[in-house]
């Protein structure tokens, strides 16, 4: 399976080259994770896999929202310029602060963001539907473990899926624009054509990932702060890189032509 292929090829990149992926990543993502940690409350995020009605009683401010939505997405774009250019230009951290090219990154974002509005509509329109589903399950089930992993589960499938498809299809030439060879928004999809049960299978691997660390977290580590933080690390982190080495991938092998080996 082409997905499967992809998966592994852009998990070798990461596993291959520890020493440069923790230097590229360590600060940035340092940054975004203290970020994370300290804005959206995690004593709130612990009671909500515990109560899932405690969703309905408040969270962080908007303020904290906005402030960690813009740390994520500059160190975000900060590790995807680097590692992208390490990967597709063979150009090695120097140290363990990535270079900064505001140039590069505006590019990116804007990018990004495009892809980011199509998702984002066609993501709330399959959780109108996801929603309805988890209201009633919510209702019948009273908030119990199993009710929670049950919504995870088929929010999963009916959003995260059809997204993850899409996504990494329109994404498949991003990279382009951190190696300043962005072509048109929708080269992507044009390289891509035909190639759907690849990305099918990408998306699938992609969800299952996310129901094996929702399953550790709500059953294993919910209860246990420092299992819970250190999970929560580790496998952002790779989920981080391993996502970005996807999309290294997928530009390497549908737009500049590489085999996967």
């Amino acid at each position: 399976m082409k997905g499967l292929d992809i998966f592994l090829h852009s998990l070798r990149q990461v596993l291959g080259n520890l020493p440069n992926a923790i230097k590229i990543s360590a600060v940035p993502f340092g940054i975004q994770f203290v970020a994370t940690f300290l804005l959206t409350r995690p004593d709130r995020t612990m009671a909500m896999m515990q109560d899932p009605m405690a969703m309905m009683q408040g969270g962080p401010s908007l303020l904290a929202q906005l402030a960690n939505l813009v740390i994520v997405i500059v160190t975000s774009i900060w590790m995807a310029i680097a590692w992208h250019r390490f990967i597709l230009k063979n150009e090695a951290p120097a140290g363990f602060v990535p270079p900064i090219d505001g140039n590069r990154m505006g590019a990116y974002f804007l990018r990004s963001l495009l892809i980011g509005i199509i998702l984002i509509v066609l993501g709330f329109v399959l959780g109108i539907v996801a929603g309805f589903i988890m209201i009633g399950l919510i209702g019948a089930g009273g908030g119990g473990m199993g009710t929670i992993f049950t919504i995870t589960v088929i929010s999963l499938l009916l959003v995260y899926f059809p997204l993850f498809v899409i996504g990494y299809r329109l994404s498949t030439a991003l990279p382009g624009t951190a190696i300043d060879n962005a072509g048109t928004f929708m080269s992507g999809w044009e390289a891509t054509a035909g190639e759907t049960g690849a990305f099918v299978g990408l998306g699938l691997i992609s969800v299952l990932a996310m129901v094996v660390s929702a399953v550790l977290t709500i059953f294993v580590l919910a209860k246990i702060t420092v299992l819970f933080i250190a999970w929560t690390l580790v496998f952002n982190w790779l989920a981080v890189l391993v996502g970005l080495s996807v999309l290294t991938t997928l530009y390497g092998h549908y737009i500049e032509k590489r085999p996967l080996v």
